[in-house]
């Protein structure tokens, strides 16, 4: 129960940084300034255009961290059932 408190406090903890450095940061939701400019004179459709880029350019990072937390899941829960 003592190991189960501690993953919660240590999960609680990263989600409290988290939050915190997205409420302080100013700029934290805003583009690059690179994009900022490049879209300021542009219609709507190239606006839409960045953003599926940007939807597509996050794919790949975000199913590799899932493919990764899906493998140690299986292996935690597979050595488990074999400690019973």
């Amino acid at each position: 129960m003592n190991e189960r408190r501690r993953v919660f406090q240590r999960i609680f903890l990263a989600l409290a940084l988290a939050t915190m450095s997205v409420l302080l940061a100013a700029n934290a939701l805003a583009q690059c300034p690179l994009c900022r400019t490049a879209l300021e004179n542009r219609n709507d459709s190239s606006a839409r255009t960045m953003n599926i880029a940007i939807v597509v350019l996050l794919i790949p990072p975000v199913s590799i961290f899932c493919s990764i937390f899906a493998i140690a899941y299986k292996k935690r829960k597979g050595s488990d059932e074999e400690d019973d």
